[in-house]
């Protein structure tokens, strides 16, 4: 298995004058809750700064990033989605927030997404 890479178009806040997308490579990492993008790109794009948050990294640091909201093109579909402002050592990424709010998945053996099923556990 191998590590699986997409190109995503982001796009600026709604309610800002529309701006050229912005062609990015990253890594799909399921193992990140929200995807990371750097800062410098998300600022140009618009994108406001929410707040902060405490992330824990894969080597069990501790870092504090800022939170923001793009709109984020994936396999032909846009979505809303909360993401980090990436510093300069951070890798880009998209991670599962974005994934599972466009109904994708990873398929490790073809190293590439696919649709999945949205799931409703709840019963009438």
């Amino acid at each position: 298995m191998g590590a699986v890479y997409v190109t995503v178009k982001l796009l600026g806040p709604p309610e800002r004058k529309p701006s050229k997308p912005e062609k990015v490579e990253a890594l799909v990492d399921t193992g990140a809750t929200l995807s990371i993008f750097p800062a410098v790109l998300l600022r140009r794009l618009g994108v406001k700064l929410l707040h902060r948050v405490r992330s824990r990294l894969a080597d069990g640091r501790v870092v504090h990033r800022g939170v923001g909201e793009v709109r984020l093109k994936l396999n032909g579909e846009i979505v809303t989605t909360r993401v980090l402002f990436g510093q300069a050592k951070d890798a880009t990424v998209v991670g599962l927030v974005a994934l599972e709010s466009l109904g994708l998945a990873v398929d490790p053996t073809k190293r590439r997404l696919v649709h999945s099923e949205f799931l409703m556990m709840i019963s009438f």
